[in-house]
């Protein structure tokens, strides 16, 4: 058990107690040296298939059907002999010969047909050229002595959104001018929240309204049930089946 003391002031000192981890009463360390092939090969068939299940890590390079702890029961052949099943499986793989290669080989060899993309039609091609345009030069002369609020207005008015942010569309509808410092490469700012009053609490009688309604009050002529907390679903049913034969 180790002892740590961590000074909060000049006068308070505060002890804390920290225990090592252990396991089933023992340190960690202790189990450094243990043999886990003599602790496997003790285990049944069936606590080797539920280690399995809780300790075994999902492998991403197996398909999904294969992942899942399903498995079909089948009668053992033998008892399990763990270590020779392991030598057996490892002999087999040893002696098993490899696939031979119906060709071999040969660096910088192109098998198969090397894929050759279509040509493009014309009318694609002529479609993605810049047209150019002749705006006559009272326009070129407009535009290039035009500042760049006055192009981002421009824009607005000719629905290009995406050239600007909200900030610089809503000061062009407004008409208020650009904000200053927002241009082509400008970031937006976030807008105050507008805070509103809280509606005042709705007062009206319930009870009252409904009577007013089944007796088919002439004075009564608008009825507003916003913001009434707590009524409920009988009300609503009873001032509704009174509305049809209600004529104000």
């Amino acid at each position: 058990m180790a002892i740590t003391d961590d000074a909060t002031s000049a006068t308070t000192k505060t002890t804390t107690l920290t225990t090592p981890a252990k396991l089933y009463g023992k340190d960690l360390s202790e189990y450094d040296d243990v043999d886990v092939e003599s602790l496997l090969a003790q285990l049944s068939p069936e606590e080797i298939t539920i280690l399995a299940k809780e300790v075994d890590p999902d492998d991403n390079f197996l398909p999904p059907d294969q992942r899942n702890s399903y498995e079909c029961t089948k009668e053992a052949t033998g008892p399990l002999n763990r270590k020779q099943l392991i030598e057996h499986i490892n002999k087999q793989a040893i002696e098993t010969p490899d696939q031979p290669e119906f060709e071999p080989f040969v660096q910088g060899k192109v098998r198969g047909k090397k894929w050759v993309p279509p040509p493009r039609d014309a009318r694609d091609i002529e479609a993605e050229e810049q047209i150019a345009i002749d705006m006559g030069e009272e326009y070129e002369h407009a535009l290039n002595d035009a500042t760049q609020e006055e192009i981002i207005d421009l824009a607005a008015i000719l629905g290009f959104h995406s050239m600007m942010n909200q900030d610089q569309y809503h000061a062009s509808l407004l008409n208020k001018g650009q904000p200053v410092g927002l241009g082509w490469d400008g970031i937006t700012k976030s807008t105050q929240q507008k805070l509103f009053p809280m509606d005042p609490p709705n007062n009206t009688d319930v009870e009252e309204s409904i009577k007013r309604v089944k007796d088919d009050d002439s004075k009564l002529i608008d009825l507003n049930l916003n913001n009434i907390k707590n009524i409920s679903d009988e009300k609503l049913e009873q001032l509704f089946a009174a509305l049809p034969q209600n004529e104000h």
